[in-house]
């Protein structure tokens, strides 16, 4: 997560360690998502940190997502979908906030079962690589084009 906020900017504002469990509070972040305008970015918990904190790393990001305008769900290319994970999902579909899946980690292959869940669960998703910048644009600009369109002007909350 902290990865795609950086690839966003385009720089280093978020840490970022191979270590799961470095982000343990949320992070806002302003910058201006052209041509939509001005968004806040939330780098969350993640929710596949097991050590201690780890059962609610999952609520704490759930209730820092139930407020965003948009959403979305960093998945480890080489990863299966989680329980977890599929939790977010319909969490975000239940409360109606759009949403889309970032497959990152591309140069290290992409799991297919990984692939399989999301289109089974029908869920957009854009296969990118944060160390490689590829995709990053592609992903910026179907952001803009699902954002709210009634949050024009006010500050956006993607997660």
């Amino acid at each position: 997560k902290s990865s795609l906020i950086n690839a966003f900017f385009g720089y280093d504002v978020c840490s970022v360690n191979e270590e799961a469990g470095t982000t343990t509070a949320p992070i806002e972040k302003e910058m201006d998502l052209p041509p939509y305008g001005h968004v806040i970015l939330v780098d969350t918990l993640g929710i596949d940190f097991t050590r201690e904190l780890g059962p609610n790393r999952l609520e704490k990001t759930i209730e820092a997502i139930s407020s965003a305008d948009f959403v979305v769900v960093v998945l480890d290319a080489r990863e299966k979908l989680s329980a977890d994970e599929k939790n977010i999902f319909h969490h975000v579909k239940k409360i109606s906030i759009p949403f889309v899946a970032a497959v990152n980690g591309i140069e290290y292959g992409i799991n297919s079962e990984l692939i399989n869940g999301l289109r089974a669960l029908n869920i957009i998703h854009f296969e990118i690589s944060c160390k490689e910048n590829v995709g990053i644009d592609a992903l910026k600009s179907r952001i803009t084009r699902l954002l709210p369109k009634e949050t024009v002007g006010s500050s956006s909350r993607p997660v």
